[in-house]
């Protein structure tokens, strides 16, 4: 779905806005995912937004977070935008975003993630 088309340059650079904007931070990875696309487009797009000033990255561990950039003059109005854009997103997408894990799994709980089921190690 690309709501923002003329607007934005890609499809991806929607997604990785809005997944910004409702998670606070990502990392190309989980953005991609997330979306169930390839990694690639997603690590050009961030990188394109990045020197944009779009967005703006910090290196955890061997890990690139990318967030917002709170200085970006138009931040607001981009916000804005990217919220109007969400609405049009079907609910489940939305709610997925919103959903943040705040503890540790337990130790042996089965992972399900995305209609997949991780069995635990023996």
């Amino acid at each position: 779905m690309f709501v923002l088309k003329g607007i934005l340059r890609a499809e991806t650079q929607e997604k990785i806005l809005i997944y910004l904007l409702l998670k606070g931070s990502g990392y190309g990875k989980s953005i991609a995912e997330f979306y169930d696309i390839p990694q690639n487009p997603v690590q050009k797009q961030l990188a394109r937004l990045e020197q944009d000033g779009v967005i703006v990255s910090e290196l955890i561990g061997k890990v690139r977070s990318y967030q917002l950039n709170p200085r970006y003059p138009f931040l607001q109005p981009l916000k804005d935008l990217l919220k109007a854009a969400a609405e049009a997103y079907p609910p489940t997408v939305i709610n997925a975003l919103l959903v943040q894990r705040t503890r540790p799994r337990q130790a042996g709980k089965p992972l399900v993630s995305a209609g997949r089921t991780a069995k635990p190690k023996k």
